[in-house]
């Protein structure tokens, strides 16, 4: 935890801001502008706008039928953020310091030039989509000039990329680098005290405004403040421009100050309900925090984008967004921020048509199979094994809008599209899978991949199984009840779960990741070196395909997800017997091992994955923080803490707590929302106490006992150990 200055705030300098992760781990955002922090050399900082993307050709020298022809490209957008500093006519230097404030999100560097220092506090609005406040400071007296400055978009102005050396390793999470920039520069503006442009994407038609304006200048003591605000408006069919400019004339009316007054007001707002604090341990503290502050800043609020895997942080992954978004982020702010919930489920709703688009592509005559990754909501995969063979997808958003319904009880999502799209989704169920006669009838779903990417295209993979069987419960109770399915249909779902195949190794006593899992040879762990590892950078698919190994948590995750499925002794043994075969080349795994291990009652084994999860960007322990954070990672060390550690669940309309003892954590404390009242959490090695506050009634269960928490007794505490 180099970068933890207090259990609020990050800082970096020196040295250290040279580490190549500084400028994803010091980005900033709202849900719509993403900026990163200092470091990123000539383009720094690079700007991102979610939900804005180039679309890009895919080329196939062996094509086939129902093949994604095109991806999405989330590029860096015109910069905006920063203004021109010229000390006695130079150029300012690089970054010499950066602080974090998570309080409110404001990001404060410090540049050096001719000896003077020069301040850049900055944040990006919540209040207000468009915006980006900068207020500059320096010395008085000193030849300092500070002028609205916006660069044109990363490439879009320089010769061709020069093609990347054949010899070198190839990432598929890197973005691919252009030849030709897909920029077209369409408006140019300048004035004093003002610069603006637009530029317009060549295939996909956004166009992207992207304005800053001066709109404050005074002196404070003996210190020169000077107040930029930045816009930036994007889209395919409506001026962007001139309503951007008139946006930035509002602002300067309201004023730098009065702006951070809301950025302030919000974010104390946002941490009153999403409390988190572990006595004596600031760094941990901390580590949950920027989880929860970084989600929070790149996830979309308006149900027309939701988060990529990435955040607005980098381009890794394309800026697409995968499955991860619905399992891991969305439950987070179920508990804490459901609006958020509902806006990252309004966006998959929308989605549906091109869901359906896409299972005819794959074969599937009725039904809707959502994309493994996208961004405007059709495949962008080009390599089907370990992309649109997942199609656990459709699952794993049935779950999260369960997620949903449970932890705040709003049925008004179904009828705005939830229901149907929950029905179309467990369609596919009936479409791939049958009733197998050789195996009693069982209900089996073969030739599909599951969350582990290092076993691809298998029969009757577990987790896929298991959440599949869930899904047509779901989608036959809540599709008969509301009229979307008949009682024939509804019948068939049910079977087909109640049927539902579950592969199980009888020599080791556990559920087997798949049919064929456990027969093939182990991975020679032994005789791979450290600098093997992540295996897909350094091995063909078919040499991973062939041997015993998981690239992250699969049948574990089903254990994370669904306990009940399991008795205590046999999710311990799930534990053990997968960690021996997992790499965790994915940043996905660690979380669910964490999860599952708690819920194994394995607190010492939690405790190790918890970690990891939670510093995989603060510590770079994968080495590719660079690329962007990896916001499945963050959501996770939230919902270890909550699901895991804490046993947090809902049955029924009862939510409830089972904790189990965290080595290391004494005691901890969070906040959630459940049915719109605020839930205050205390958990003391594997003893819970829960305070209701608000005007409703909430059924609590701790450690199997009821306690009825109703307003008449508002600040009661149950304790069961």
């Amino acid at each position: 935890m180099r970068f933890a200055r207090d259990g609020w705030c990050l800082a970096a300098e020196g040295q250290t801001l040279q580490l190549h992760h500084v400028p994803a781990l010091f980005s900033i955002g709202n849900g719509f502008i993403g900026t990163r922090g200092p470091g990123d050399g000539a383009d720094a900082p690079r700007v991102y706008l979610n939900g804005v993307y180039e679309r890009m050709p895919i080329a196939y020298h062996e094509a086939a039928h129902g093949y994604a022809r095109e991806t999405d490209l989330r590029l860096a957008v015109a910069d905006a953020t920063r203004p021109a500093i010229l000390v006695e006519g130079q150029h300012a230097e690089a970054a010499s310091s950066v602080t974090l404030d998570l309080t409110r999100c404001v990001r404060a560097e410090t540049v050096r030039a001719g000896g003077i220092d020069v301040t850049i506090e900055q944040f990006v609005s919540m209040a207000q989509t468009a915006l980006v406040l900068t207020r500059v400071r320096f010395p008085e007296g000193k030849d300092v000039v500070v002028t609205p400055l916006v660069t044109p978009p990363p490439g879009s102005e320089a010769p061709a990329i020069a093609e990347p050396q054949s010899d070198a390793i190839y990432d598929p999470r890197i973005a691919p680098t252009l030849a030709d920039s897909p920029w077209r520069k369409l408006d140019l503006r300048a004035g004093p005290g003002i610069a603006a442009r637009a530029d317009r994407l060549h295939r996909s038609g956004f166009v992207v405004a992207s304005a800053m304006q001066e709109i404050g200048r005074r002196s404070v003591g003996s210190v020169v403040e000077v107040d930029f605000v930045s816009g930036y408006r994007a889209a395919r069919d409506e001026p962007v421009l001139e309503p951007l400019l008139a946006t930035l004339t509002a602002a300067q009316a309201q004023g730098y100050d009065a702006m951070l007054a809301e950025q302030t007001a919000w974010f104390a707002d946002f941490w009153s309900s999403s409390t988190i604090n572990v006595p004596g341990q600031p760094a941990t503290e901390l580590a949950i925090r920027y989880a929860l502050a970084e989600l929070t800043m790149a996830v979309g609020r308006d149900g027309k984008t939701s988060i990529g895997a990435k955040g607005q942080t980098g381009e890794g992954y394309e800026g697409h967004v995968f499955w991860d978004a619905d399992l891991y982020v969305l439950p987070v702010f179920a508990f804490t921020h459901p609006a958020i919930a509902r806006a990252m489920l309004a966006w998959r709703i929308s989605g549906l048509d091109a869901a359906r688009d896409n299972a005819r592509a794959m074969g599937q005559t009725e039904g809707a199979l959502y994309p493994w990754r996208t961004i405007g909501g059709h495949e962008c995969s080009s390599y089907f094994p370990a992309g649109p063979a997942q199609y656990h997808i459709n699952a794993d958003i049935a779950y999260a809008l369960e997620t949903y319904l449970a932890a705040t009880g709003d049925r008004t999502i179904l009828d705005q599209g939830g229901a149907a799209m929950l029905v179309e989704t467990a369609r596919i169920w009936l479409a791939i899978g049958y009733h197998d006669s050789d195996r009693d009838d069982a209900f089996v779903i073969n030739r599909v991949t599951g969350p582990d990417e290092y076993s691809a295209i298998v029969d009757n993979n577990l987790y896929t199984n298991m959440m599949a069987a869930r899904h047509l419960r779901f989608a036959a109770r809540e599709g008969l009840a509301l009229s979307l399915i008949d009682a024939a249909e509804a019948a068939r779902m049910v079977r087909a779960a109640d049927a539902m195949f579950l592969p199980f190794d009888d020599a080791r006593q556990v559920y087997a990741q798949d049919d064929g899992y456990f027969a093939l040879d182990p991975w020679p762990f032994a005789d791979t070196p450290p600098e093997k590892y992540p295996l897909l950078l350094h091995f063909h698919p078919l040499a991973i395909y062939r041997r015993r190994v998981s690239k992250q948590a699969d049948a574990v995750l089903a254990v994370a997800l669904l306990p009940d499925a399991f008795s205590d002794t046999m999710r311990q043994r799930m534990v053990e017997t997968y960690e021996a075969t997992t790499t965790h080349d994915s940043t996905l795994s660690a979380s669910a091992f964490a999860t599952a291990a708690a819920r194994a009652g394995d607190g010492a084994r939690a405790a190790h994955y918890w970690r990891v999860a939670a510093l995989t960007d603060l510590s770079d322990l994968f080495g590719n923080t660079d690329h962007g954070l990896h916001m499945a990672a963050l959501a996770g060390s939230w919902t270890t803490l909550a699901m895991g550690f804490a046993g947090m669940r809902v049955e029924g309309d009862t939510l409830c707590f089972n904790p189990v003892e965290i080595p290391g954590l004494p005691e901890y404390r969070f906040s959630i929302t459940y049915r719109g009242a605020p839930v205050e959490v205390t958990v003391s090695g594997a003893t819970a106490r829960v305070s209701v506050r608000g005007d409703h009634a909430v059924q609590i269960r701790i450690a199997g006992i009821d306690v009825a928490a109703s307003p008449e007794i508002q600040s009661a505490r149950a304790t069961v150990s």
